[in-house]
């Protein structure tokens, strides 16, 4: 599919063992899943996790939280805090793994910084939490900012973290909804809700490449209903 809506809520959550549940969000353009660990259990991580709600002890007693990224070749040990763990999980192609065997990165511990826009069109801060093949980006669109029809180069999924936003004819995207869409294909406008939204940006492929639909005709035309 060139893109999708995936509403997680809408979602059956599969059991998995007494303390775990998952849900499949997508096959494409690799498998996402959404897991849920109960408070207070030990549970195994593997792949690329972002999580989104809760959070969860390493072995080295370094905490995750909200809006931080794992990568882990091999499974790894946590245990969830007293109000259990929500994070989706990007089963990566080996094209797409990051080259280190195992990678934490903190989103309070990355700088925010300027989105350089090439044409130098207004642009929002973001945070760089990954670089490579698979690229990722944490940024707050602020209630008065909107993009223009615009398109990126490779694949992205896009993690609303919180609040919500209007992608072009496809509608409203809220807090826990995911979106996914192919690359050379132009989207937009972007509107934020009232209060702003904040959302996660994989590029899967190469680093997040801003085309303006205007200036740059999308090779793969506009996205249509």
């Amino acid at each position: 599919m060139s893109w999708q809506h995936i509403r997680p809520a809408t979602l059956a959550w599969q059991i998995t063992s007494q303390a775990v549940s998952t849900k499949l969000l997508t096959q494409t353009p690799f498998p996402v899943k959404q897991i849920r660990l109960a408070a207070g259990a030990e549970g195994v991580i593997r792949g690329l996790v972002l999580v989104q709600e809760g959070s969860a002890r390493l072995p080295n007693r370094n905490t995750l939280g909200r809006g931080d990224l794992l990568w882990r070749k091999q499974d790894q040990l946590i245990r969830s805090g007293s109000e259990g763990i929500l994070w989706s999980v990007l089963e990566l192609p080996p094209a797409l793994e990051p080259s280190e065997a195992t990678l934490t990165i903190g989103v309070a511990d990355k700088p925010w910084q300027a989105f350089e826009d090439p044409v130098g069109r207004p642009t929002q801060p973001v945070q760089v939490l990954l670089e490579g093949k698979l690229s990722a980006l944490r940024t707050r669109f602020a209630p008065t900012y909107e993009a223009g029809e615009h398109w990126h180069d490779f694949d992205t999924l896009y993690f609303i973290m919180d609040g919500d936003m209007q992608f072009g004819f496809e509608g409203q995207y809220y807090t826990g909804d995911v979106r996914q869409v192919q690359g050379g294909f132009s989207y937009g406008p972007e509107k934020p809700g009232p209060q702003g939204v904040e959302f996660v940006l994989f590029s899967c492929g190469g680093p997040v490449n801003l085309h303006w639909s205007d200036l740059d005709i999308p090779p793969r035309g506009s996205l249509k209903p």
